[in-house]
């Protein structure tokens, strides 16, 4: 029930930066952002909030590399925490002059603790997502992406990002 709040906060965010004059199209050059969402384990079958704060270059107006911190939750009343680093190539098809979708395909340096024990991997990730152009400096981006194997199982997240461009 959750996730669909947080799929309806990134349709309604997306439908008011459709009625803003347009905006220049994903450029070169770096930026940074956060984000926030929901992340789902299939092996423990629990939802929890989650959160990720990222950096990259876009090397042009089609493709960017980004690297990023990713807090999955805390899982099974909190003794579970589930935590990484993603690094990542994007990969952008323009549908309006502000408006790109994009996928992205990386690997995530993971690790699981109980509080005890940490249990560490690298594993495949990927997934898509929708980029809003609001300036020349400012986006938003609702996105999809699976964190593959950790610890086992795969783990979704759904989230809303800012992005800051210089």
């Amino acid at each position: 029930m959750q996730q669909n709040k947080y799929i309806k906060s990134v349709f309604i965010a997306v439908s008011l930066a459709l009625s803003i004059p347009a905006a220049q199209a994903v450029q070169p050059g770096p930026y940074f952002g956060a984000g926030i969402g929901e992340s789902d384990d299939e092996i423990l079958n629990e939802t929890e909030s989650a959160f990720k704060f990222f950096g990259g270059v876009n090397l042009n107006e089609n493709i960017g590399l980004e690297l990023s911190y990713v807090d999955l939750g805390s899982f099974a009343n909190d003794q579970l925490t589930q935590d990484g680093v993603a690094y990542e190539i994007i990969g952008y098809l323009p549908l309006d002059s502000n408006i790109d979708l994009f996928g992205r395909a990386g690997f995530y340096d993971w690790e699981v603790s109980d509080g005890f024990a940490y249990r560490t991997g690298t594993e495949p990730t990927f997934g898509f997502g929708l980029n809003v152009q609001m300036s020349q400096n400012l986006s938003v981006r609702g996105e999809y992406q699976i964190f593959t194997e950790i610890d086992g199982g795969d783990v979704e997240m759904y989230s809303a990002s800012l992005s800051f461009h210089f």
